[in-house]
């Protein structure tokens, strides 16, 4: 009668069958996440027919019935060991190689175990003798081991080993924080190992095989390890020591646009990021939701923009493929591009700005004086133009410095701008000449604005190298209405206040000269130009 031990070690072997074969159920319907899914799935059902085949062995009652068992376990038992090894290098992202070529090398010895094993009566190669024993009511194989078992048995325990130190090479290069993933292969692939050791030297009870007994317990572990940490069930599309060492926030999803993998900076970017959390559950900012909270999809790529206080970002939101173009999930992509922003604005400043004080360059002048010309002619309304110039300009270089001349050109430009309406124009027409374009105003009244400058600026002074200096400028202005043709007007005009800024110079500077007009009176500093 079989002894209870012996029941109980059939009864953990096929719980352990089963554990395994829902393993691979859960491979085989994930098995579009990525290639290691798939091995997963294969590395389970050949540990299934292991399990099976050794607690159907141990039922046995003939030495037939043993064999027979034997030989079906080696349909799952010697696979287990190089199915693991490429399951680990898929898992830490060196698979590169892995191709149907490599895939045969893998399993090329397996194959030939299994067919000397089936074949072992006509060469023993495999089993030089084989002999049966009852044990505890059990009828246990009692066998020599033949060439081809020390090969097998090798081949076994190398792949195993060296799966094992690439999980710990990869543990401590990354410092990954998914440890208790890696945990979890490396007793899955350490814990066969060690018992199938402890059966070589025979050291276990009743001299039965342990493997498919540790099989249950390793079975549990992935389960928990798939269900708390997502293990094998989720892409590894994002690696840790390339998040690590990323200048760009990532956040990878799923197809069900759950969060997979973030890297340090999207967690500084959003604190509720969380593995297994829907990005619609977290995507909030401030209270509102993200821009780009609806663009993410598996069918394209979005590209947008996003600010965030003086913070630029650049959002890339786009699918992720296997090599055979089949979505396995998402990736959003955040990159700061404040610098660029920054930049990009210095540029465009650079096409319209003067560079030493900021006010409109002549060529962005002209261009926005001929647009408000145009408007303000539909209107019939008259458009003023004044040019003025630094008086002595030169003197003031030649005394003091060009770093003086400079503060007298910035000085002037701040003077003016306090006296600017909302509606005038002001550009650095040239060296030490500034322009403004007044739409809407009579000479009359333009002539009175280019006064008003003309005295503050008298009355006003700036320091350079602790000195008080005082600057005058001289002014020209002319008017016309009934524009039909605003890049003629603006030429006529400037030509005329060209003229007119001239013979304020040529009269005595610090004054305002207008071009002629018989109903314009002059007053004060204002005259008229015949």
């Amino acid at each position: 009668m079989m002894d209870q031990i012996i029941l109980t070690y059939i009864v953990i072997m096929a719980t352990g069958g089963v554990l395994q074969l829902v393993l691979a159920f859960i491979g085989y319907t994930n098995r579009h996440v990525f290639a290691g899914t798939q091995t997963f799935a294969w590395l389970s059902l050949f540990s299934a027919i292991y399990a099976f085949g050794h607690a159907l062995e141990l039922t046995s009652t003939t030495g037939e019935g043993v064999m027979f068992w034997v030989v079906f376990q080696y349909l799952g038992m010697p696979f287990s060991a190089p199915a693991t090894l490429i399951l680990v290098l898929q898992y830490i992202g060196l698979d590169k190689h892995i191709n149907r070529k490599t895939l045969f090398l893998y399993y090329l010895i397996p194959l030939l175990t299994f067919l000397f094993i089936s074949t072992n009566n006509y060469h023993h190669l495999f089993y030089k003798h084989v002999d049966f024993v009852m044990n505890h009511g059990a009828l246990l194989l009692d066998m020599t081991v033949g060439q081809w078992y020390v090969v097998h048995g090798s081949y076994t325990f190398g792949t195993l080993f060296v799966a094992a130190l690439f999980l710990i090479w990869y543990w401590i290069k990354t410092k990954t924080k998914h440890w208790k993933q890696i945990l979890t292969l490396l007793i899955g692939v350490l814990l066969p190992i060690t018992t199938s050791l402890l059966y070589l030297l025979g050291m276990t009870p009743y001299g039965i095989d342990p493997v498919p007994i540790v099989m249950c317990f390793t079975g549990l572990l992935y389960l928990w390890a798939i269900m708390s940490t997502h293990m094998l069930t989720v892409a590894p599309v994002a690696k840790d020591y390339l998040f690590e060492s990323m200048r760009d926030a990532v956040i990878v999803l799923d197809l069900s646009r759950k969060v997979v993998e973030y890297n340090p900076l999207a967690s500084q970017l959003f604190p509720a990021l969380k593995n297994g959390k829907r990005i619609d559950d977290i995507m909030m900012y401030n209270g509102e939701i993200l821009p780009f909270h609806n663009s993410v999809n598996e069918d394209s790529v979005n590209e947008l923009e996003w600010k965030d206080r003086d913070k630029y970002y650049q959002i890339r939101i786009s699918p992720i493929h296997k090599r055979n173009h089949i979505v396995v999930g998402i990736a959003i992509v955040i990159n700061d591009i404040t610098e660029l922003k920054q930049v990009q604005k210095q540029l465009r400043e650079l096409a319209y700005k003067d560079g030493l004080t900021k006010i409109y360059n002549r060529t962005y002048f002209m261009e926005k004086s001929k647009q408000a010309i145009m408007e303000n002619s539909q209107a019939q309304d008259c458009t003023s133009l004044l040019l003025f110039d630094v008086d002595h300009f030169k003197r003031i270089n030649d005394t003091y410095g060009h770093f003086a001349g400079d503060d007298a050109l910035r000085h002037i430009v701040s003077v003016t701008q306090g006296l600017l309406e909302k509606d005038m124009l002001f550009g650095r027409y040239g060296g030490e000449e500034f322009v403004l374009l007044l739409p809407g105003y009579s000479l009359e009244s333009a002539a009175e604005a280019a006064n008003r400058i003309r005295a503050t600026l008298e009355v006003s002074s700036f320091h350079s190298k602790g000195d008080a200096l005082t600057i005058t400028a001289s002014f020209g202005v002319a008017a016309k209405r009934n524009i039909s043709n605003p890049e003629e007007a603006l030429s006529v005009l400037a030509e005329k206040a060209d003229l007119a800024l001239y013979e304020a110079k040529r009269n005595g500077r610090n004054s305002v000269y207008v071009e002629i007009n018989k109903e314009f009176r002059e007053q004060g500093n204002i005259y008229s130009v015949k």
